[in-house]
């Protein structure tokens, strides 16, 4: 009896043309951290490298025929007509290997139907050629793929918080010795940082979650690479599910959708995202979280920085891969970075005086970060039953504008605030805030969030206030010129101690110039 095959013969057997049953000309041969992919005319067979990484183990040829076999059958859930099976390779007592001759099993290979490369998503993409109705369409399809996903006592436990922690602690560990090739100290110590702190302020979301049924079965590993469009028919294959580990396919919906629109964020495909969570979103019965969308999407972005980076340790892979892996991986960490700094939200005070230009930049702002503004006026008059926009002419402190009545509208305004915030949301609320009482009870509020308190103290000079006040056009505000007098004088500035970011703003100048600065000081 022969000795056993070695993992070069299994290689070599492959890239024989005339090992296979079929016609093939030639054998593209590609290799993942994982697996040995050969493409052999109209077909694809994987076959699974002998590693044992923690998270998967293909060290046996028992596991990797189980895991085979699991692919096989997970991926047929929604793309049945490209799976075809599972094949095995043989050895007869002289050594030889082949597909047909019953003998001992040497490897196993699933073997696919091979799309055309030009339907690869990220080739559509680079290419200019899908658009946001494909898109859509590919939302639809995995929002119907997630409405059957199977879900269980046994299947949900994975998404409660003891097991995103234990996937992130794992992350941490197993990139640990990338720091300083291809993350730096700074991006490994902040994206901890500000992963605890989301998993510490935000447990309620993810048992929330958990109650609501959102932990399912699903992919575990969405990618425009293993997701192919017919850009004639629009018929969409998604391919390549998480098969060796339940812990990566057992995980709430939004953590799966995350990956896609991770991967085509990362692509500079940001509209292309936008459609197919519009669509996602429309076609199921989940709720959009977007706080919780940007946590998954900062996990996707540092696991495939870290699998990228398994790449350079490995034996197979030549000097040029090496790098191109190197260069991946630290595109991916910077992208899961700029996601986990955004993670803690903001609850923004845009302050001053009438006339000083703080709403029309408190609107400016949230348009810029796509966050919430709450305006104190249109809250007041919501309060009092009328029409936020008809004008409230009375004298200063009175009518709806008493200290009761604007303790009424700050209690509104943060109790709404409170709302968002509890999502993971920012929000701006434009307001006189004259008052340091007031400031302080909101900055208690982003407390409960731990999230970032900041004050943008909108100013301008008298001649600037006074034409402003003159105009007819404003809206929603009832600040008058004849009253600016009366508000300065019980308007109390704000100190640097209350607020971790004071931006005081002269809004006298170019408009967009200070909406930049803005935005840069309090989102970017």
């Amino acid at each position: 009896m022969s000795q056993t095959a070695t993992p070069q013969a299994i290689i070599d057997f492959f890239l024989d043309p005339k090992s296979y049953g079929h016609a093939v000309e030639g054998i593209q041969h590609r290799q993942t951290h994982v697996s040995h992919l050969f493409f052999a005319g109209d077909y694809v067979y994987k076959v699974k490298k002998p590693v044992d990484m923690g998270f998967l183990d293909f060290s046996t040829l028992e596991k990797r025929r189980a895991a085979a076999i699991a692919e096989l059958e997970l991926n047929r859930r929604v793309a049945p007509d490209v799976y075809i099976d599972v094949a095995a390779v043989h050895r007869d007592e002289e050594g030889q290997l082949s597909f047909n001759t019953p003998a001992i099993v040497e490897e196993v290979a699933v073997v696919m139907k091979r799309l055309p490369e030009e339907q690869r998503l990220s080739n559509l993409i680079a290419s200019g050629v899908v658009g946001p109705e494909k898109m859509r369409d590919l939302g639809r399809l995995v929002a119907d793929f997630h409405s059957k996903a199977q879900t269980s006592p046994e299947i949900a436990r994975y998404g409660a918080l003891e097991t995103v922690r234990h996937n992130w602690d794992e992350n941490f560990e197993q990139t640990e010795s990338f720091v300083g090739r291809t993350l730096t100290p700074e991006t490994w110590e902040t994206c901890k940082q500000e992963i605890e702190r989301f998993m510490r302020v935000y447990a309620d979301l993810f048992e929330r979650r958990l109650q609501g049924g959102w932990i399912r079965d699903c992919h575990g590993d969405m990618q425009t690479d293993d997701i192919f469009i017919d850009p004639e028919t629009g018929t969409a294959h998604v391919l390549d599910c998480i098969e060796f580990n339940k812990r990566f396919r057992y995980s709430d919906t939004i953590s799966d959708i995350a990956f896609l629109s991770m991967n085509l964020r990362h692509q500079n495909a940001d509209a292309l995202a936008e459609a197919f969570l519009d669509a996602y979103y429309h076609h199921s019965d989940d709720e959009p979280i977007a706080s919780l969308l940007r946590f998954y999407e900062c996990y996707r972005a540092y696991v495939r920085g870290k699998v990228r980076s398994f790449v350079i340790d490995q034996p197979g892979p030549s000097g040029e891969e090496k790098a191109a892996a190197a260069a991946e991986a630290s595109g991916f960490f910077d992208r899961s970075l700029a996601d986990a700094t955004r993670l803690r939200p903001r609850l923004v005070l845009a302050i001053g005086v009438m006339g000083s230009g703080k709403t029309k930049h408190a609107r400016e702002l949230a348009r810029r970060a796509g966050v919430r503004v709450l305006h104190s006026d249109v809250v007041r008059k919501q309060l009092a039953g009328l029409d936020p926009h008809d004008e409230h002419k009375v004298a200063f402190g009175t009518g709806i504008y008493t200290s009761e009545w604007t303790e009424r509208t700050y209690k509104a305004l943060l109790e709404e605030a409170r709302g968002e915030l509890a999502l993971g949301n920012s929000v701006i609320l434009d307001a006189s805030w004259s008052k340091a009482r007031h400031r302080a009870l909101a900055a208690e509020f982003a407390a409960e969030r731990e999230a970032l308190f900041a004050i943008l103290e909108c100013t301008a000079p008298d001649d600037v206030l006074q034409v402003r006040l003159s105009k007819p056009t404003r809206t929603i505000t009832d600040g008058r010129l004849e009253l600016l007098d009366d508000q300065r004088a019980a308007y109390e500035r704000p100190g640097a101690e209350e607020a971790e970011i004071l931006l005081q703003m002269d809004t006298s100048g170019e408009f967009q110039t200070a909406a930049t600065r803005a935005f840069e000081t309090l989102f970017a």
